[in-house]
């Protein structure tokens, strides 16, 4: 089994794209070590994250991001254990995410859990994605 975090977190003051872009390069490597897939996207402010891979390796991804300076706030949104990889090949992918994705993602995941191919289509337009209802029922 593979697991699969998916989380949230603020960025801090004055991340800009190319810290973005540098975040994401050392990802690549890094996950490319420790057998780590996903995807990370960033708008306003916010980082949404789906990252998968070997238990321990997702648990000391965790743990470093916890003490990372360049955002606060992580929480995990849904910890899963899945039976394939979603993001098989991608060390990490990079998307915009839209301004009120996190919300209602976040208020789905409340009500039930999500897979990626659920997730990734709500990061970028959450109401083609059939997620701007959540909110009135949440």
């Amino acid at each position: 089994m593979i697991r699969q975090v998916v989380y949230v977190s603020t960025a801090r003051a004055g991340a800009g794209d190319a810290e973005l872009h540098g975040i994401v390069d050392k990802a690549r490597a890094a996950n490319g070590r420790n057998g780590l897939t996903g995807i990370l996207a960033a708008g306003n402010g916010v980082y949404l994250q789906i990252v998968e891979g070997p238990a321990d390796a997702v648990e000391a991804l965790l743990t470093r991001l916890r003490a990372d300076s360049r955002h606060e706030n992580l929480r995990i949104l849904q910890d899963i254990e899945v039976a394939a990889r979603n993001f098989p090949g991608r060390l990490m992918g990079l998307r915009v995410l839209a301004p009120e994705a996190p919300g209602l993602i976040a208020a789905q995941l409340r009500r039930r859990p999500m897979s990626a191919a659920e997730i990734v289509p709500a990061l970028g337009n959450p109401a083609a994605a059939g997620l701007s209802q959540v909110a009135l029922a949440a």
